[in-house]
């Protein structure tokens, strides 16, 4: 999605040039003084934001001698501020602005122009380390007494929120299937290293929404927002999506299902040849992790358009939203998709 400074539009088969002024808004909270300042001069913002992505991150070009008071604010001996510090962002056309990143300061860049490098919410996540359990139990002897030469390790399990509150005690989250993670363990790994090996081996992606840390699977991430984008008027890449049809895509599924017992039912269903993808899932048969793999490669074997949609910036969307695309040249190729990936610019030279 990229703000520009001009829209074209059409109307009544007449063209009109409708100009559009960008703006910005930075505000950013030292940690150390709790001073706030906000200033609306950047060169560019770039901000990526997925679901499928741990972190949201946002890269801010300024001037590198942008001042407050005589004070450098991001160089410098005693810079205002640092790694650490709040900050949000807020872009869109005159009047109007949206809120679209909120999260801390990871690197403050030291070249010309100065690039601030920022994470959401994750970032806060990964500064500490966890151990879960805090204690392991060991069984050290056999039932007749004899010492093991090999101790087993007690089969501690835990639910999925019980994980999360453990590892995220100042952590706001929402979990949409408080699944059995059965034995679960980490040593010395950051909470976000915890997030991340949830996906890996639970197929649960975690992502943050006005501050709250979501855990779910892939289809929980949708959200009930819809907007309609016309290919002629506010594409600005229409020409460059790819049409395809249903019988000429070729997919392989592996569905994995994560049991109780903390075994894992595995199945394969598609064309052998074709690009795989995993999915994953809990405590199913294999003849519903069957279907469900079945089910994967009929909503993916779809007719309709691949690729990236490049808008101008406004309606707002989010991952998880729904895009509604309609055309009057084709309109036998309208339909709605969802929105899994979303990256906003903002830059004074376009």
């Amino acid at each position: 999605i990229k703000f520009n400074k001009h829209k074209e539009r059409c109307f009544n088969s007449k063209k009109y040039v409708l100009m559009f002024q960008a703006q910005c808004e930075i505000s950013i909270t030292s940690e150390g003084t709790s001073r706030n300042i906000t200033f609306n001069f950047v060169h560019s913002i770039e901000i990526e934001s997925s679901y499928e992505n741990l972190t949201d991150t946002c890269k801010i070009v300024i001037p590198r001698k942008l001042t407050f008071e005589g004070v450098p604010l991001f160089n410098g001996d005693n810079p205002i501020f640092r790694r650490g510090d709040k900050i949000e962002v807020s872009i869109g056309y005159v009047p109007n602005t949206t809120k679209v990143f909120s999260g801390y300061i990871k690197n403050v860049g030291s070249n010309v122009p100065t690039i601030l490098e920022c994470e959401d919410e994750m970032w806060k996540l990964k500064q500490y380390t966890v151990n879960y359990p805090s204690k392991v139990g060991l069984i050290t002897r056999a039932k007749k007494g004899k010492l093991r030469k090999h101790p087993l390790v007690i089969p501690f399990t835990v639910k999925l929120d019980e994980l999360l509150d453990y590892c995220l005690p100042d952590t706001d989250f929402e979990v949409v299937d408080n699944i059995d993670l059965g034995s679960f363990r980490v040593v010395n790994a950051s909470p976000a290293m915890v997030l991340d090996k949830l996906k890996d081996e639970y197929g649960l992606y975690s992502y943050f929404i006005n501050s709250i840390l979501h855990v779910g699977f892939a289809n929980d991430a949708a959200r009930t927002s819809e907007a309609e984008f016309k290919m002629e008027e506010v594409i600005i890449n229409s020409d460059s999506l790819e049409w395809q049809r249903a019988e000429d895509i070729r997919l392989k599924c592996v569905a994995i299902s994560m049991n109780k017992d903390n075994t894992k039912t595995q199945v394969e269903f598609g064309d052998p040849d074709g690009n795989q993808i995993t999915i994953h899932k809990y405590d199913m048969t294999e003849s519903s992790l069957e279907f469900a793999a079945k089910e994967w490669i009929k909503e993916n074997k779809y007719t309709g358009f691949k690729g990236d949609v490049e808008t101008f910036g406004e309606p707002v969307m989010n991952h998880g939203d729904r895009c509604k695309l309609t055309s009057v040249k084709l309109p036998e190729r309208d339909g709605t998709y969802l929105i899994k990936k979303v990256k906003r610019v903002y830059s004074v030279d376009e």
